[in-house]
């Protein structure tokens, strides 16, 4: 995301550009993830831009387009002024995309609280949450 400069606010967005591993440690679980995402994942370096674009590609489409590892949150308005449904999630290991599928003409208003993060890491001794659970690791037994 773009930011404006407090001491210059009409010079317009700014952007800052960050190397961060692909797969990644997380900090309270010490389990590793994917960290990609359409807007903020750029390419892939040491492949091919080639490469580089198949390997995001696929890893979006299987983001995007996997139910089974969504959440869908639905919004409920309040007979209180000001008050409604909130959620919270992690930006670490999860993604925000809006779906515009909502009527009627109840406002609704999203505020994004952003907290100060770690470096992002990669520890090679960490596990994936599966590992960690005793979860099976044979790719059969996820369908």
């Amino acid at each position: 995301h773009g930011y404006l400069d407090r001491k210059n606010p009409f010079s317009g967005p700014k952007r800052i550009e960050r190397v961060h591993p692909l797969v990644r440690t997380h900090p309270a679980t010490g389990w590793k993830f994917l960290y990609v995402n359409r807007t903020m994942t750029k390419r892939i370096l040491g492949v091919s831009s080639v490469e580089s674009d198949l390997i995001l590609n696929y890893l979006f489409e299987v983001y995007e387009k996997n139910a089974d590892i969504q959440a869908r949150f639905k919004w409920t308005p309040s007979s209180k002024p000001g008050y409604g449904t909130s959620a919270i999630w992690d930006n670490r290991v999860s993604q925000h995309s809006a779906a515009w599928d909502h009527e009627g003409n109840e406002s609704r208003h999203g505020t994004r609280v952003t907290s100060l993060a770690e470096i992002p890491y990669f520890d090679p001794e960490s596990k994936s949450q599966r590992e960690d659970l005793g979860l099976s690791l044979d790719e059969r037994d996820f369908f």
